[in-house]
Protein backbone atom coordinates (compact mmCIF):
# COMPACT_ATOMS: atom_id res chain seq x y z
CA UNK A 1 0.00 0.00 0.00
CA UNK A 2 1.58 3.26 -1.19
CA UNK A 3 0.37 6.76 -0.32
CA UNK A 4 1.32 10.29 -1.37
CA UNK A 5 0.83 13.52 0.52
CA UNK A 6 -0.08 16.81 -1.14
CA UNK A 7 -0.07 20.16 0.67
CA UNK A 8 -2.60 22.56 -0.83
CA UNK A 9 -5.21 25.25 -0.32
CA UNK A 10 -7.66 24.33 -3.11
CA UNK A 11 -8.83 27.94 -3.07
CA UNK A 12 -10.89 26.95 -4.98
CA UNK A 13 -10.31 23.43 -6.31
CA UNK A 14 -9.72 23.77 -10.08
CA UNK A 15 -8.60 21.77 -13.12
CA UNK A 16 -4.94 22.36 -12.29
CA UNK A 17 -5.45 20.64 -8.93
CA UNK A 18 -7.29 17.80 -10.66
CA UNK A 19 -4.35 17.42 -13.07
CA UNK A 20 -1.91 17.44 -10.13
CA UNK A 21 -3.80 14.61 -8.40
CA UNK A 22 -3.99 12.53 -11.58
CA UNK A 23 -0.32 13.05 -12.49
CA UNK A 24 0.77 12.32 -8.91
CA UNK A 25 -1.00 8.98 -8.96
CA UNK A 26 0.68 8.14 -12.27
CA UNK A 27 4.15 9.23 -11.12
CA UNK A 28 4.08 7.43 -7.79
CA UNK A 29 1.78 4.50 -8.42
CA UNK A 30 0.08 5.38 -5.14
CA UNK A 31 -3.03 3.63 -3.92
CA UNK A 32 -4.04 6.66 -1.85
CA UNK A 33 -3.65 10.44 -2.03
CA UNK A 34 -3.62 12.44 1.22
CA UNK A 35 -4.33 16.17 1.06
CA UNK A 36 -3.19 18.48 3.86
CA UNK A 37 -5.46 21.44 3.15
CA UNK A 38 -5.63 24.94 4.62
CA UNK A 39 -8.68 25.51 6.79
CA UNK A 40 -10.80 28.64 6.45
CA UNK A 41 -7.91 31.12 6.12
CA UNK A 42 -5.14 31.03 3.56
CA UNK A 43 -1.42 31.68 3.30
CA UNK A 44 -1.91 35.00 1.52
CA UNK A 45 -3.75 36.29 4.59
CA UNK A 46 -7.29 36.24 3.18
CA UNK A 47 -10.26 34.09 4.14
CA UNK A 48 -10.71 31.15 1.78
CA UNK A 49 -13.23 31.85 -0.96
CA UNK A 50 -15.24 28.78 0.12
CA UNK A 51 -15.62 27.06 3.48
CA UNK A 52 -13.18 24.22 4.17
CA UNK A 53 -15.92 21.56 4.02
CA UNK A 54 -16.94 22.54 0.49
CA UNK A 55 -13.30 22.43 -0.66
CA UNK A 56 -12.85 19.07 1.09
CA UNK A 57 -15.80 17.64 -0.81
CA UNK A 58 -14.43 18.97 -4.11
CA UNK A 59 -11.06 17.32 -3.45
CA UNK A 60 -12.56 13.96 -2.45
CA UNK A 61 -14.81 13.92 -5.51
CA UNK A 62 -11.75 14.64 -7.66
CA UNK A 63 -9.46 11.85 -6.48
CA UNK A 64 -8.16 12.70 -3.02
CA UNK A 65 -8.74 9.87 -0.54
CA UNK A 66 -8.17 11.66 2.76
CA UNK A 67 -8.25 15.37 3.66
CA UNK A 68 -6.49 16.66 6.79
CA UNK A 69 -6.89 20.24 7.97
CA UNK A 70 -3.84 22.49 8.25
CA UNK A 71 -4.39 24.65 11.37
CA UNK A 72 -4.63 28.42 11.08
CA UNK A 73 -1.20 28.80 12.74
CA UNK A 74 0.33 27.13 9.69
CA UNK A 75 -1.83 28.77 7.05
CA UNK A 76 -1.50 32.39 8.25
CA UNK A 77 2.30 32.26 8.14
CA UNK A 78 5.19 32.82 5.76
CA UNK A 79 6.16 30.14 3.23
CA UNK A 80 8.74 28.44 5.46
CA UNK A 81 6.29 28.00 8.35
CA UNK A 82 3.50 26.94 5.95
CA UNK A 83 5.81 24.25 4.53
CA UNK A 84 6.96 23.19 8.01
CA UNK A 85 3.37 22.67 9.10
CA UNK A 86 2.31 20.68 6.05
CA UNK A 87 5.38 18.44 6.02
CA UNK A 88 5.31 17.93 9.79
CA UNK A 89 1.64 16.89 9.70
CA UNK A 90 2.36 14.31 7.00
CA UNK A 91 5.42 13.08 8.89
CA UNK A 92 3.42 12.78 12.11
CA UNK A 93 0.71 10.83 10.28
CA UNK A 94 3.30 8.21 9.33
CA UNK A 95 1.42 6.98 6.27
CA UNK A 96 2.85 9.01 3.35
CA UNK A 97 5.55 7.46 1.17
CA UNK A 98 5.83 10.45 -1.18
CA UNK A 99 5.34 14.21 -1.06
CA UNK A 100 4.09 15.70 -4.33
CA UNK A 101 4.05 19.41 -5.09
CA UNK A 102 3.53 21.60 -8.13
CA UNK A 103 6.32 23.75 -9.54
CA UNK A 104 6.84 26.09 -12.45
CA UNK A 105 10.11 24.44 -13.51
CA UNK A 106 9.05 20.81 -13.03
CA UNK A 107 12.71 19.88 -12.38
CA UNK A 108 13.20 18.19 -9.00
CA UNK A 109 16.99 17.91 -9.33
CA UNK A 110 17.31 21.64 -9.95
CA UNK A 111 14.99 22.46 -7.04
CA UNK A 112 17.06 20.26 -4.71
CA UNK A 113 20.28 21.94 -5.82
CA UNK A 114 18.84 25.41 -5.42
CA UNK A 115 17.28 24.56 -2.03
CA UNK A 116 20.79 23.81 -0.74
CA UNK A 117 22.24 26.98 -2.27
CA UNK A 118 19.44 29.12 -0.85
CA UNK A 119 20.41 28.24 2.73
CA UNK A 120 23.40 30.57 2.60
CA UNK A 121 23.34 34.09 1.20
CA UNK A 122 26.58 35.07 -0.50
CA UNK A 123 28.16 38.54 -0.41
CA UNK A 124 27.34 38.93 -4.09
CA UNK A 125 23.70 38.11 -3.48
CA UNK A 126 23.57 40.60 -0.59
CA UNK A 127 24.89 43.34 -2.89
CA UNK A 128 22.32 42.47 -5.54
CA UNK A 129 19.53 42.59 -2.94
CA UNK A 130 20.61 46.04 -1.76
CA UNK A 131 20.80 47.27 -5.34
CA UNK A 132 17.33 45.93 -6.10
CA UNK A 133 15.87 47.49 -2.93
CA UNK A 134 17.12 50.90 -4.02
CA UNK A 135 14.88 50.62 -7.09
CA UNK A 136 11.84 50.53 -4.80
CA UNK A 137 10.76 46.88 -5.06
CA UNK A 138 9.90 44.75 -2.04
CA UNK A 139 12.51 42.80 -0.07
CA UNK A 140 11.14 39.31 -0.92
CA UNK A 141 11.09 40.14 -4.64
CA UNK A 142 14.57 41.70 -4.40
CA UNK A 143 15.91 38.54 -2.74
CA UNK A 144 14.32 36.25 -5.31
CA UNK A 145 15.65 38.33 -8.20
CA UNK A 146 19.14 38.47 -6.67
CA UNK A 147 19.27 34.71 -6.22
CA UNK A 148 18.05 34.17 -9.77
CA UNK A 149 20.59 36.63 -11.23
CA UNK A 150 23.46 35.06 -9.31
CA UNK A 151 22.90 31.48 -10.34
CA UNK A 152 19.51 30.67 -11.76
CA UNK A 153 17.51 30.35 -8.55
CA UNK A 154 13.89 30.50 -9.61
CA UNK A 155 11.84 33.47 -8.43
CA UNK A 156 8.57 31.70 -9.23
CA UNK A 157 6.26 31.38 -6.17
CA UNK A 158 5.66 27.63 -6.45
CA UNK A 159 9.32 26.87 -7.11
CA UNK A 160 10.21 28.81 -3.96
CA UNK A 161 7.53 26.96 -2.00
CA UNK A 162 8.79 23.66 -3.43
CA UNK A 163 12.26 24.43 -2.11
CA UNK A 164 10.71 25.11 1.30
CA UNK A 165 9.07 21.67 1.19
CA UNK A 166 12.44 20.10 0.43
CA UNK A 167 14.03 22.00 3.32
CA UNK A 168 11.23 20.90 5.66
CA UNK A 169 11.64 17.24 4.63
CA UNK A 170 15.25 17.44 5.81
CA UNK A 171 14.35 19.37 8.95
CA UNK A 172 11.87 16.76 10.16
CA UNK A 173 13.81 13.77 8.75
CA UNK A 174 10.57 12.86 7.02
CA UNK A 175 10.78 9.49 5.21
CA UNK A 176 8.92 10.78 2.14
CA UNK A 177 10.29 10.81 -1.39
CA UNK A 178 9.64 14.18 -3.07
CA UNK A 179 8.14 14.37 -6.56
CA UNK A 180 7.10 17.45 -8.49
CA UNK A 181 4.47 18.05 -11.16
CA UNK A 182 5.02 20.87 -13.63
CA UNK A 183 2.23 23.44 -13.41
CA UNK A 184 0.06 23.86 -16.48
CA UNK A 185 -1.55 27.26 -15.84
CA UNK A 186 -0.15 30.52 -17.30
CA UNK A 187 1.40 31.55 -13.98
CA UNK A 188 0.72 32.05 -10.27
CA UNK A 189 -0.37 35.70 -10.64
CA UNK A 190 -1.70 35.49 -14.20
CA UNK A 191 -5.30 36.46 -14.89
CA UNK A 192 -5.29 34.51 -18.17
CA UNK A 193 -6.10 30.89 -18.89
CA UNK A 194 -4.44 28.20 -20.97
CA UNK A 195 -7.09 25.90 -22.37
CA UNK A 196 -8.91 24.45 -19.38
CA UNK A 197 -6.25 25.63 -16.92
CA UNK A 198 -6.04 28.89 -14.98
CA UNK A 199 -4.44 30.01 -11.74
CA UNK A 200 -6.47 30.24 -8.54
CA UNK A 201 -5.87 34.00 -8.72
CA UNK A 202 -7.57 34.22 -12.13
CA UNK A 203 -10.40 32.00 -10.95
CA UNK A 204 -11.06 34.14 -7.88
CA UNK A 205 -11.19 37.19 -10.16
CA UNK A 206 -13.68 35.39 -12.41
CA UNK A 207 -15.79 34.52 -9.37
CA UNK A 208 -15.95 38.19 -8.41
CA UNK A 209 -16.93 39.13 -11.96
CA UNK A 210 -19.35 36.19 -12.15
CA UNK A 211 -17.76 35.12 -15.43
CA UNK A 212 -19.68 31.86 -15.78
CA UNK A 213 -18.12 30.93 -19.13
CA UNK A 214 -14.57 31.27 -17.80
CA UNK A 215 -15.44 29.31 -14.66
CA UNK A 216 -17.15 26.47 -16.52
CA UNK A 217 -13.98 26.02 -18.60
CA UNK A 218 -11.47 25.90 -15.72
CA UNK A 219 -13.37 24.30 -12.82
CA UNK A 220 -14.14 20.55 -12.71
CA UNK A 221 -17.67 19.21 -12.40
CA UNK A 222 -16.83 18.21 -8.82
CA UNK A 223 -16.59 21.89 -7.85
CA UNK A 224 -20.15 22.65 -8.97
CA UNK A 225 -21.51 19.47 -7.40
CA UNK A 226 -19.80 20.20 -4.08
CA UNK A 227 -21.03 23.79 -4.15
CA UNK A 228 -24.60 22.59 -4.60
CA UNK A 229 -24.25 19.98 -1.83
CA UNK A 230 -22.66 22.33 0.70
CA UNK A 231 -24.63 25.46 -0.18
CA UNK A 232 -21.92 27.79 1.10
CA UNK A 233 -21.44 31.36 -0.16
CA UNK A 234 -18.36 32.94 -1.68
CA UNK A 235 -16.49 34.76 1.07
CA UNK A 236 -14.40 37.90 0.53
CA UNK A 237 -12.15 39.79 2.88
CA UNK A 238 -14.76 42.59 2.74
CA UNK A 239 -17.06 40.28 4.72
CA UNK A 240 -14.66 40.82 7.63
CA UNK A 241 -14.36 44.62 7.35
CA UNK A 242 -16.31 45.28 10.55
CA UNK A 243 -14.30 42.71 12.52
CA UNK A 244 -11.01 44.15 11.27
CA UNK A 245 -12.01 47.72 12.10
CA UNK A 246 -13.26 46.78 15.57
CA UNK A 247 -10.24 44.67 16.47
CA UNK A 248 -7.63 47.16 15.24
CA UNK A 249 -9.45 50.02 16.98
CA UNK A 250 -9.70 48.17 20.31
CA UNK A 251 -6.23 46.58 20.48
CA UNK A 252 -3.54 48.21 22.61
CA UNK A 253 -0.10 48.93 21.11
CA UNK A 254 1.29 46.02 23.16
CA UNK A 255 -1.38 43.63 21.82
CA UNK A 256 -0.60 44.74 18.27
CA UNK A 257 3.13 44.18 18.78
CA UNK A 258 2.49 40.69 20.17
CA UNK A 259 0.32 39.67 17.20
CA UNK A 260 1.77 36.73 15.25
CA UNK A 261 4.14 37.84 12.51
CA UNK A 262 3.79 41.53 13.38
CA UNK A 263 6.92 43.72 12.94
CA UNK A 264 7.26 46.60 15.39
CA UNK A 265 7.19 49.27 12.66
CA UNK A 266 3.96 47.87 11.21
CA UNK A 267 2.38 47.71 14.67
CA UNK A 268 3.16 51.42 15.10
CA UNK A 269 1.62 52.30 11.72
CA UNK A 270 -1.53 50.36 12.60
CA UNK A 271 -1.74 52.02 16.01
CA UNK A 272 -1.41 55.47 14.40
CA UNK A 273 -4.28 54.69 12.03
CA UNK A 274 -6.64 53.04 14.54
CA UNK A 275 -9.26 55.82 14.13
CA UNK A 276 -9.25 55.56 10.34
CA UNK A 277 -11.99 53.02 9.66
CA UNK A 278 -11.67 51.57 6.18
CA UNK A 279 -12.09 48.39 4.17
CA UNK A 280 -9.58 45.64 4.94
CA UNK A 281 -8.26 45.80 1.37
CA UNK A 282 -7.64 49.55 1.58
CA UNK A 283 -5.97 49.15 4.99
CA UNK A 284 -3.55 46.59 3.59
CA UNK A 285 -2.76 48.77 0.60
CA UNK A 286 -2.12 51.79 2.84
CA UNK A 287 0.03 49.90 5.35
CA UNK A 288 2.28 47.94 2.99
CA UNK A 289 5.88 48.98 2.43
CA UNK A 290 9.06 47.64 0.82
CA UNK A 291 9.82 45.61 3.94
CA UNK A 292 6.22 44.72 4.75
CA UNK A 293 4.65 43.39 1.57
CA UNK A 294 0.93 43.29 0.78
CA UNK A 295 0.75 39.61 1.69
CA UNK A 296 2.72 40.05 4.91
CA UNK A 297 0.48 42.93 6.04
CA UNK A 298 -2.56 40.88 5.08
CA UNK A 299 -1.42 37.98 7.28
CA UNK A 300 -0.65 40.30 10.19
CA UNK A 301 -4.09 41.93 10.03
CA UNK A 302 -5.77 38.54 9.82
CA UNK A 303 -3.82 37.31 12.85
CA UNK A 304 -4.78 40.48 14.73
CA UNK A 305 -8.46 40.05 13.83
CA UNK A 306 -8.41 36.40 14.92
CA UNK A 307 -6.42 37.08 18.11
CA UNK A 308 -3.46 34.91 17.12
CA UNK A 309 -0.36 35.96 19.04
CA UNK A 310 3.38 35.42 18.75
CA UNK A 311 3.08 33.22 21.84
CA UNK A 312 0.52 31.07 20.00
CA UNK A 313 2.86 30.69 17.03
CA UNK A 314 5.80 29.79 19.27
CA UNK A 315 3.70 27.25 21.20
CA UNK A 316 2.63 25.74 17.89
CA UNK A 317 6.27 25.44 16.77
CA UNK A 318 7.33 23.82 20.05
CA UNK A 319 4.77 21.13 19.21
CA UNK A 320 6.57 20.58 15.86
CA UNK A 321 3.80 22.48 14.02
CA UNK A 322 1.69 19.32 14.24
CA UNK A 323 -0.03 19.06 17.66
CA UNK A 324 -2.91 17.00 16.21
CA UNK A 325 -4.23 15.52 12.97
CA UNK A 326 -7.78 16.61 12.28
CA UNK A 327 -9.61 14.72 9.55
CA UNK A 328 -12.10 16.73 7.49
CA UNK A 329 -13.19 13.91 5.19
CA UNK A 330 -12.29 10.67 3.44
CA UNK A 331 -13.47 8.20 0.85
CA UNK A 332 -14.83 4.88 2.07
CA UNK A 333 -12.32 3.05 -0.11
CA UNK A 334 -9.60 4.63 2.05
CA UNK A 335 -10.62 2.65 5.16
CA UNK A 336 -7.33 0.65 5.10
CA UNK A 337 -5.44 3.96 5.05
CA UNK A 338 -7.35 5.21 8.11
CA UNK A 339 -6.56 1.97 9.93
CA UNK A 340 -2.85 2.53 9.24
CA UNK A 341 -3.14 6.15 10.34
CA UNK A 342 -4.53 5.13 13.71
CA UNK A 343 -1.66 2.66 14.15
CA UNK A 344 1.19 4.92 13.06
CA UNK A 345 0.19 8.47 13.97
CA UNK A 346 2.60 10.14 16.40
CA UNK A 347 0.00 12.72 17.54
CA UNK A 348 -3.71 12.45 18.39
CA UNK A 349 -6.04 11.89 15.43
CA UNK A 350 -9.26 13.87 15.78
CA UNK A 351 -12.41 12.83 13.94
CA UNK A 352 -14.90 14.28 16.45
CA UNK A 353 -14.24 17.80 17.68
CA UNK A 354 -15.66 17.09 21.13
CA UNK A 355 -13.02 14.37 21.67
CA UNK A 356 -10.17 16.89 21.56
CA UNK A 357 -10.38 17.73 25.26
CA UNK A 358 -9.67 14.09 26.13
CA UNK A 359 -6.92 13.62 23.55
CA UNK A 360 -4.81 16.77 23.66
CA UNK A 361 -2.41 18.26 26.19
CA UNK A 362 -3.37 21.53 27.84
CA UNK A 363 -1.11 23.51 25.50
CA UNK A 364 -2.38 21.76 22.37
CA UNK A 365 -6.02 22.05 23.46
CA UNK A 366 -5.70 25.82 23.88
CA UNK A 367 -4.39 26.07 20.31
CA UNK A 368 -7.06 23.70 19.02
CA UNK A 369 -9.81 25.84 20.53
CA UNK A 370 -8.30 28.98 18.99
CA UNK A 371 -8.27 27.22 15.63
CA UNK A 372 -11.96 26.41 16.10
CA UNK A 373 -12.63 30.04 16.97
CA UNK A 374 -11.18 31.16 13.64
CA UNK A 375 -13.48 28.74 11.81
CA UNK A 376 -16.48 29.93 13.82
CA UNK A 377 -15.77 33.54 12.83
CA UNK A 378 -15.67 32.36 9.22
CA UNK A 379 -19.01 30.56 9.74
CA UNK A 380 -20.44 33.79 11.17
CA UNK A 381 -19.48 35.61 7.96
CA UNK A 382 -21.18 32.84 5.94
CA UNK A 383 -24.38 33.04 7.96
CA UNK A 384 -24.50 36.82 7.78
CA UNK A 385 -24.11 36.64 4.00
CA UNK A 386 -26.80 34.01 3.43
CA UNK A 387 -29.13 34.54 6.36
CA UNK A 388 -29.10 30.78 6.89
CA UNK A 389 -27.72 28.87 9.89
CA UNK A 390 -24.86 26.43 9.33
CA UNK A 391 -23.59 23.62 11.52
CA UNK A 392 -20.84 24.71 13.90
CA UNK A 393 -17.48 23.03 14.46
CA UNK A 394 -18.94 20.76 17.15
CA UNK A 395 -21.99 19.59 15.22
CA UNK A 396 -20.48 19.39 11.73
CA UNK A 397 -19.64 15.79 10.84
CA UNK A 398 -16.89 14.41 8.61
CA UNK A 399 -17.44 14.25 4.87
CA UNK A 400 -17.50 10.60 3.86
CA UNK A 401 -17.97 9.62 0.23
Amino acid sequence: MKSTGIIAEFNPFHNGHLYHLEETRKLTGSDFLIAVMSGDFTQRGFPAVYRKYMRTRSALLSGADLVIEMPVFGTLAAAADFADCGVSLLAAAGIADFLSFGSECGDLAMLKEQAVRAQEETAGQSDLIKKALRTGISWPKARAMAYEDSGGLSASPNDILGMEYLRALNKYHAPMTPVTVKRTDPGYHSDKRSGSFASAFAIRQALEKKDERFLSDVLPEAHFYALKEEGCPEIRISDFDFLYNYRLYSMSPDELFHTAGMPEALARRIDNSRLCFDSAKNRIQTLKSRQDTYTKVSRCLANAALGITKEDQESFKTLQSAPWIRILGFRRQATPLLAELKKRAQVPVITKTADAKNLLSEKALRLFEKNLQASELYRMACEQKTGRPMKNEYTRSLIIL
